[in-house]
């Protein structure tokens, strides 16, 4: 994968050789890695919804994720407000801002987090906002938090239902 400017893997919840692979992919490499269900049909990439706490591995994500975006796509800037604390009020609204002024089409979008974990309220804005790739950084956390806790990462490798590019 440190060949290339991107992994792409078939992903299967159902063998931990999969996340394992996943995993090293995503720490090893030093590229970003989409993961791909089964489901997931062909298309021109022209819709990306982006995980956005403004983290380090975020902007990684997002540096990663806007060169595969078709000209003229959309990009909905997902935020969790009730899981963890933010740097700041509106981040969503202040990437969604920025990327306008680079000429992207920008959409911001707070997320309520309620009964659902992380990876459930990403999946379900990306997917509601008709997203073709949820991107994120991955294990922004340490990975003993991570697997302690549980996170955005872990949540996504445990039921992956759209293509997710993770950067770390």
């Amino acid at each position: 994968a440190r060949y290339f400017d991107l992994a792409v893997l078939p992903w299967s919840s159902e063998t931990v050789t999969a996340q394992d692979m996943a995993q090293a992919v995503v720490f090893g490499s030093g590229r970003p890695t989409i993961l791909v269900p089964p489901s997931a049909k062909p298309a021109t990439l022209d819709h990306i919804a982006i995980a956005w706490d403004a983290s380090r591995v975020a902007a990684r994500a997002l540096g990663d994720a806007l060169p595969l975006l078709a000209e003229g796509g959309r990009v909905s800037v997902l935020t969790v407000q009730d899981e963890k604390p933010l740097t700041g009020s509106d981040i969503a609204g202040a990437l969604a801002s920025s990327l306008e002024k680079r000429g992207f089409n920008a959409t911001p979008l707070e997320i309520a987090l309620g009964e659902r974990t992380i990876a459930q309220a990403l999946q379900d804005a990306a997917l509601s906002e008709g997203a073709q790739v949820l991107a994120m950084g991955g294990f922004g956390h340490s990975r003993l938090r991570d697997f302690v806790l549980g996170g955005a990462t872990e949540g996504i490798l445990a039921q992956l239902r759209l293509p997710t590019l993770l950067s770390h």
